[in-house]
């Protein structure tokens, strides 16, 4: 059997307070006369308020106070705003263009580059691009290039079957 049962159990587990039972007569006076000097709370209420009180709810609700409102923004407001912004949008566009005009001598080479290998140009889209006057600008400019750099650079992006077709 269990040793720890209810019928061995030698403490209840409760503990009183220090002094408890001597000052209990004390408390338990002072509460008595805290109640008896409280009945009164010094709160009153009218006479027949709590019969008048639905007809006064009632007539203060069927009052229909509506405040004046008025209209932070208005069609006309909103017409006068837009046709000052329109206005001076005119007239920094008239007044103050860029009188640079873009060319392809004023954006670098590098941009150009990225922009024809990032947009997967072909040749044969180059070449549509391209008018005779061009053509023959081409033609002026002298590349001086070594022979071994020129068979390098066919050997490494070209393929054998490319070289040997042509």
């Amino acid at each position: 059997m269990k040793t720890n049962s209810l019928n061995n159990m030698n403490k209840t587990g409760f503990k009183v307070p220090k002094d408890y039972f001597e000052n209990f007569e004390d408390m338990l006076l002072s509460e008595l006369k805290l109640k008896e000097t409280s009945k009164n709370t010094g709160f009153k209420v009218p006479e027949d308020y709590f019969k008048s009180l639905d007809s006064h709810i009632t007539e203060a609700v069927k009052k229909d106070n509506k405040p004046k409102v008025i209209k932070l923004f208005t069609w006309k407001k909103a017409s006068y705003a837009t046709a000052i912004a329109a206005s001076l949008i005119l007239m920094f566009n008239v007044f103050y263009t860029q009188k640079n005009t873009l060319t392809l001598d004023n954006i670098e080479t590098v941009s150009i580059e990225n922009y024809l290998l990032n947009e997967d140009f072909q040749t044969t889209d180059m070449a549509s691009l391209l008018t005779n006057e061009d053509l023959d600008d081409f033609d002026s400019i002298e590349l001086n290039f070594q022979e071994e750099s020129l068979e390098d650079y066919v050997f490494e992006n070209s393929e054998i079957e490319d070289i040997i077709s042509n």
